[in-house]
């Protein structure tokens, strides 16, 4: 899956902005091929709530920054662990947090998935302890 905003959208401002979510029948992760039909609905869902992270992200940027946004993705490291971590971020304030850990446990405990890929999972994004955590302090914040 990958979510972005339409080249339109580039130049248009910030509450008319299209984006797009691009999701595949099939996909690879490092070799292994699944149908996304027969992924379980909640790990969808997860992605989704992924993606749409991405999406709220991207609507606080100008134009300009979102265009850097993609060359950095694309060139830097440091930065796509930023964007993918602040993308799990706004999902899981946002009340999916059931869903992401339900997608990060289907990949990480998943043996036709390739540890190669379940690294970079590890490097990348947040971790289901950190994204636990995340929902302890959330409902200490509530609560206290």
């Amino acid at each position: 899956m990958q979510a972005q905003p339409t080249f339109g959208a580039l130049f248009r401002s910030k509450d008319k902005r299209d984006y797009t979510i691009l999701i595949s029948e099939k996909f690879k992760i490092t070799g292994e091929e699944f149908k996304t039909v027969d992924v379980p609905s909640d790990v969808l869902v997860g992605w989704l709530g992924h993606e749409m992270g991405h999406i709220m992200d991207y609507q606080h940027r100008s134009g300009l920054n979102l265009i850097g946004f993609g060359f950095r993705y694309v060139l830097l490291k440091e930065f796509v662990k930023k964007a993918e971590r602040a993308a799990d971020s706004f999902a899981v304030t946002h009340g999916m947090s059931d869903y992401i850990l339900k997608t990060k446990r289907f990949i990480l405990d998943n043996s036709d998935i390739h540890p190669t890929y379940k690294e970079r999972i590890k490097q990348y994004y947040l971790s289901p302890d950190e994204i636990l955590e995340m929902v302890e302090e959330m409902d200490s914040t509530k609560n206290g």
